[in-house]
């Protein structure tokens, strides 16, 4: 569905769990629970906090209820330095979200695998023969802002990060004219009547409507 589209699902359904009588809701504000459903939607879906009890990738739902939002990205390996031997920091994507699989290019064009680790972990391992990062490895450290940490084997250099990620979807709002920019939903269309439905009871819940909690059900049902 489109914005418009979207809006016009929402009021048709708003109007029929009032009976007529619900208040009517500004553009604005149909955009800002349609927003917030988007948002609530993608956590659902990518962590197990839903009836499924599945996060992303664990069956072919999730799957393809994400599947516009995953994006791959090729970056150059930074020659900033860092406060740690044997690392390199990665700038991320502005649209990051969520990664979801990493590999690293070495100087020697082999391609491996990169591990998440915590800072205390690191600490652990670093001076561990059997442990720290080797040829065939790269571990990965979170970093404040925008950045991720690298840190490689001794003698080893990074050519290029591939970082397989969840991306921040589209906000649905009104666009000037000749704008390249979208304000439509840029998830899967099949989710775009669950994610109406999403602020549907968000709205219901403000007004406090005894429609509540038999839309949730139904949600729940459907989802």
């Amino acid at each position: 569905m489109t914005r418009v589209e979207m809006q016009n699902e929402f009021k048709f359904m708003i109007d029929k769990a009032g009976g007529g009588s619900a208040p009517s809701f500004l553009t604005t504000e149909i955009d800002r629970l349609l927003n917030m459903s988007v948002e609530k939607f993608i956590s659902k879906r990518a962590f197990g906090n839903n009836p499924r009890r599945t996060t992303f990738e664990e069956d072919q739902k999730r799957r393809d209820d994400l599947r516009n939002l995953i994006v791959q990205e090729t970056i150059p390996a930074s020659e900033e330095e860092t406060e740690k031997p044997n690392t390199i920091f990665i700038d991320l994507p502005n649209d990051y979200r969520h990664a979801i699989n990493e590999e690293c290019i070495l100087s020697n064009e082999n391609r491996v695998s990169v591990k998440p680790i915590t800072s205390d972990r690191y600490n652990k391992i670093i001076d561990d023969p059997f442990n720290k990062p080797n040829g065939d490895s790269v571990y990965r450290l979170d970093y404040s802002g925008d950045k991720f940490q690298l840190v490689f084997a001794e003698g080893v250099s990074i050519s290029s990060y591939i970082l397989r990620y969840l991306k921040n979807p589209n906000v649905i709002k009104e666009t000037s004219d000749g704008s390249d920019e979208s304000g439509d939903c840029d998830l899967a269309k099949h989710t775009h009547r669950e994610i109406v439905r999403m602020a549907v009871l968000e709205a219901l819940e403000e007004i406090e409507s005894p429609r509540y909690q038999s839309s949730k059900i139904e949600l729940n049902e459907i989802e």
